[in-house]
């Protein structure tokens, strides 16, 4: 999956889940990145960053795929299920979303989302599903979807903060954010997805928010795997940049 985008006029390319054998001349020249790649064969002159994700076969059966998940899991998806406090939209509201997510960023000092990354990364590129409370998206995930490796990846997973006073509420956005995923799979398996990616795990981590994420990702029993980004010299250089204006920003 191609996205090819513009900053400060500079075209920038990332292509996702592709195989980097088959990158050209022309990826060398331009800021040319190739993310979560299965393939350890890294282009001519780019350079590489070994990384991890869990992955979740989607080829089983739904009964299969249900009965992998720790028993707790289990038990939280259905309990959400059961009480009837949210319900699944398979097509969410993007304005929603893009509202939701960037109140999200703002609290948590990352970089906003919007229309021109939707335009960037393409209509059909890409699909949201929402847990949605008295018809107000609550819990939404926005995937990444790559239709000639048959992947879905989650690339954001956020539930509004404006809930994070409420213990009560917390706990319940938990159980649905579990059930979200739940039936995120069952939705992309019946799509014709074969992957659902988590979207990286990072391995010996002292970071506590990321310790977090990785028990939370855990609980799902995905396959680990090993994947590799790719950077072309000039994609590296304007990455490196990047990084230090966060740092003197934070």
């Amino acid at each position: 999956m191609l996205v090819a985008q513009r900053n400060y006029g500079i075209p920038i390319r990332k292509h996702y889940f592709a195989s980097p054998e088959q990158s050209g001349w022309y990826d060398l020249l331009l800021p040319t990145a190739y993310l979560d790649c299965q393939s350890a064969q890294k282009p001519r002159f780019f350079s590489v960053e070994q990384r991890h994700t869990l992955l979740t076969d989607l080829t089983a059966s739904e009964e299969a795929i249900f009965q992998n998940f720790p028993k707790d899991t289990r038990s939280q998806i259905r309990r959400s299920e059961q009480s009837g406090a949210f319900a699944l939209n398979l097509a969410g509201d993007m304005r929603q979303f893009l509202t939701i997510f960037n109140r999200f960023a703002t609290l948590r000092k990352l970089s906003l989302f919007t229309d021109k990354d939707l335009h960037y990364i393409g209509e059909g590129n890409y699909c949201l599903l929402t847990m949605d409370r008295e018809g107000e998206p609550v819990i939404a995930h926005f995937y990444l979807l790559s239709h000639q490796t048959k992947t879905a990846s989650i690339l954001i997973s956020v539930s509004d903060p404006q809930y994070n006073g409420n213990p009560e509420m917390r706990q319940a956005i938990g159980h649905a954010n579990r059930s979200l995923h739940w039936q995120g799979m069952r939705h992309l398996k019946g799509l014709g997805f074969h992957t659902y990616d988590w979207c990286g795990y990072v391995l010996e981590t002292d970071d506590p928010v990321m310790q977090g994420i990785n028990r939370f990702k855990r609980t799902f029993n995905g396959t680990l795997a090993q994947t590799y980004n790719y950077y072309s010299p000039g994609y590296a250089l304007i990455e490196k940049l990047r990084n230090k204006l966060r740092q003197l920003v934070a």
